[in-house]
């Protein structure tokens, strides 16, 4: 993909934002460019000067690469955003872009994703309506050697800020370089880093551990069943089960395919099942399956418990009412500006069920306003450790939607 130019897609920003029925305008926002006219040249005394006795217009104006420092950047770039200046003499002699942000991944190994983050850092950018450099650099593979010749060739380029989508193996063997450029990874938790991170990545992962902890404090003394998926992190969330549980008396890793008969031997299960708590941490498919049967054979349960994994419209689609009646699901999505989450509807990037692409969504805020202090916040969580923050909520998913859970621990 090649590098995505603010600036000429300025003309193209309207007809993306008013696509939709509810912003019905088709004409384009008016905007501010800013004509420097003076012959003397004024300093950086000149320009602080300036900003003091309140002359915004004159200092902007004669903003320049040689007179500029980082607090008289950041006082540029919050007059420009309040201002909704558009152009300024300063980027045009500069050639610089506003903001520059590389994404990295390797597209075999994360898939779909490599179409849909790539929709949610443009959607972003788009909404900021600032000019900037974006570029997508595909490794091949996540080997560390193919991560270094990426990394290398976005560095050729000028970025200085990476968001990578990578897997828990990419992760690890990005942490092996050694390299200094911060980069920002939505994908992975700290906690599937095997040796010590380095403090210039930062990850953006959910924690299903702490999503699993949540859940274990609903009727603690009650035993409990797990039916996990067998992949890495289906593995993963298991082992939380067992360790915040220890009245585990049933699980099994499950999935249609190795589980064809399911809903003839589930009624085997009904005396071992009766009046537990089950951890269902499957896709949603498979959970749906299991759900129907908890139903078909009137297995009464104390809750079924799950993570952000079914966190899903799809789940409501596919499931019946009577199926969900004593579920709740741990998740970590915050409802984000109305404005921001349509637009990238618009461009096919899911941002109120999909985890990877949220975090995605907090990792290009992070690279935005460290560039610009002044930009509006998006995202409520911190950072700790390198870590993002997430807050849980454990919702049920009542009728056509997941509401806050009335269930007390």
């Amino acid at each position: 993909m090649k590098t995505i130019n603010k600036i000429l897609l300025l003309w193209l920003l309207p007809s993306l934002i008013f696509a939709s029925g509810r912003y019905p305008s088709p004409l384009p926002t008016p905007s501010t460019e800013i004509l420097n006219i003076e012959t003397q040249k004024c300093n950086t005394s000149c320009l602080e000067r300036l900003l003091e006795q309140g002359q915004v217009f004159s200092f902007i104006a004669n903003f320049t690469q040689d007179n500029q420092n980082q607090t008289l950047l950041e006082s540029l770039n919050a007059l420009m955003s309040a201002l909704d200046i558009s152009q300024i003499p300063y980027f045009e002699n500069s050639k610089k872009s506003f903001f520059n942000i590389a994404l990295l991944f390797s597209r075999k190994d994360i898939g779909a994703y490599s179409a849909s983050t790539t929709n949610v850092i443009l959607s972003y950018l788009l909404h900021q309506n600032k000019p900037f450099n974006f570029e997508v650099f595909d490794s091949k593979s996540e080997s560390a050697q193919d991560l270094q010749v990426a990394i290398d060739a976005i560095h050729s380029k000028g970025y200085r800020q990476i968001i990578a989508i990578l897997t828990y193996n990419g992760a690890n063997n990005l942490n092996t370089l050694k390299i200094q450029t911060p980069i920002f990874i939505p994908s992975v938790h700290s906690s599937q880093i095997t040796t010590t991170p380095l403090p210039n990545i930062i990850y953006g992962g959910i924690s299903y551990e702490e999503q699993i902890q949540e859940l274990s404090r609903f009727n603690p003394q009650s035993k409990a069943a797990s039916f996990y998926d067998s992949s890495y992190i289906g593995n993963q969330i298991h082992q939380s089960v067992l360790k915040y549980n220890s009245n585990i008396i049933y699980s099994t890793a499950f999935n249609l395919k190795d589980n064809s008969n399911f809903t003839k031997t589930a009624r085997t299960l009904k005396p071992l099942l009766e009046h537990s708590r089950i951890f269902l941490n499957t896709p949603v498919i498979n959970s749906s399956i299991v759900l129907s049967q908890l139903t078909y054979y009137s297995i009464a349960t104390e809750g079924v418990y799950s993570t952000q994994i079914n966190y899903s419209p799809t789940l409501l689609s596919i499931t019946q009412p009577k199926d969900r009646k004593k579920m709740y699901i741990a998740n970590s999505i915050q409802p984000l500006d109305d404005l921001l989450s349509e637009e990238s509807k618009m461009l096919n990037a899911d941002l109120e069920y999909d985890w990877i692409n949220y975090a995605t969504a907090f990792g290009i805020e992070y690279f935005y306003r460290k560039n610009t202090p002044s930009a509006k916040d998006y995202f409520k969580e911190n950072i700790k450790d390198n870590q993002v923050q997430y807050k849980i909520e454990i919702l049920s998913p009542i009728n056509n939607r997941f509401v806050n859970s009335n269930a007390s621990f």
